[in-house]
């Protein structure tokens, strides 16, 4: 897809977000794929440990594949990521090659405790185009508190080992990021001499960008949603879709348990439930702010961020630079 492609379909989207429409003329741009919700580590801020053991499971590569194949006439950028650790599911290597064979921009996240010599040659070969390490502390005492079951020196020894061979393969894909989240008592960023300690472990090594980010609250799961800023109606409806381990699509990244689960890829395309009578639903109770109702979406933090031109600023940037990282 090429600029003015990609723009045509930016203002297609803008504008039926704009105009809160419920039946819409194009296709999702972006999904989430969970290749499993199975995970090695509880951290504190995460609902993954919540989940029962008859929940979980691994997706199977021909309905991966099924996935992909349709939505790379449309797609632009496939998260292989959602509710648990990727690397876990033992065909996630393929799942990779195969989404960027079909000419997919993949991105892929990890708490890096799995990494490996021979894991890293293969996801840097694989050709994903960004990978994110979640960390979060600039001292074990804190990493180990937030990331339970993680070894902080191991863990970065992981990372920094990825990095030295993407540096050996002269390879800048894939665009990396040290991602940390701004949880109370950690990772401040006034907390300037552990960050500086910290950072330089990486120093000389091909990270690309290390970022602190807000914690969310997971659609109310967390804890209730605090408005201070601005109502902003979801972006999610209107440019992609989650898809769960066992087919199940959701309109939202955010809706960690599936309560507001909208079909299912083993039976029905993606571009069928797009555009399906619960999608359309959907929209119009947003559009409407009729969400009180609605499990994930009244206590959602996510609805309520700083706006230009009556578009969350975050997103805007990113779809705008083709940036989604």
């Amino acid at each position: 897809m090429n600029k003015f492609q990609y723009h045509r379909r930016l203002i297609n989207l803008f504008s039926s977000y704009k105009k809160k429409k419920k039946q819409l003329s194009y296709l999702p741009v972006r999904l989430w794929i969970e290749p499993t919700n199975h995970c090695n580590l509880q951290c504190v801020m995460c609902p993954n440990k919540q989940l029962k053991k008859e929940e979980k499971g691994y997706m199977d590569f021909k309905l991966f594949k099924k996935i992909i194949d349709e939505a790379s006439t449309y797609v632009i950028e496939a998260n292989l990521l959602h509710r648990g650790e990727s690397l876990l599911h033992p065909d996630i290597i393929q799942m990779a090659k195969y989404a960027r064979e079909k000419d997919l921009k993949t991105k892929l996240h990890t708490n890096g405790t799995l990494l490996s010599n021979e894991i890293s040659y293969k996801l840097i070969e694989s050709g994903i185009d960004y990978l994110t390490f979640s960390f979060d502390g600039y001292d074990k005492d804190t990493y180990e508190s937030i990331r339970v079951k993680g070894n902080f020196e191991e863990t970065i020894s992981n990372i920094v080992g990825f990095l030295k061979i993407k540096e050996e393969l002269n390879s800048k894909k894939p665009f990396t990021t040290l991602e940390l989240i701004n949880l109370p008592n950690s990772n401040k960023k006034n907390d300037l001499f552990k960050r500086k300690d910290f950072l330089n472990r990486f120093k000389g090594l091909p990270l690309d960008k290390v970022k602190i980010k807000e914690m969310h609250n997971w659609a109310g799961i967390m804890s209730k949603n605090q408005s201070f800023k601005t109502f902003s109606h979801c972006t999610f409806l209107w440019y992609a879709l989650a898809i769960f381990w066992d087919g199940s699509v959701l309109p939202c990244p955010q809706d960690f348990f599936g309560s507001y689960i909208v079909g299912n890829v083993r039976d029905s395309s993606l571009a069928e439930i797009w555009n399906n009578e619960k999608m359309k639903a959907l929209r119009n109770k947003m559009g409407r702010r009729e969400i009180s109702d609605l499990k994930t979406c009244g206590d959602c933090d996510r609805l309520w961020r700083k706006r230009f031109l009556g578009v969350p600023k975050e997103y805007l940037w990113k779809f705008l630079l083709k940036k989604m990282t």
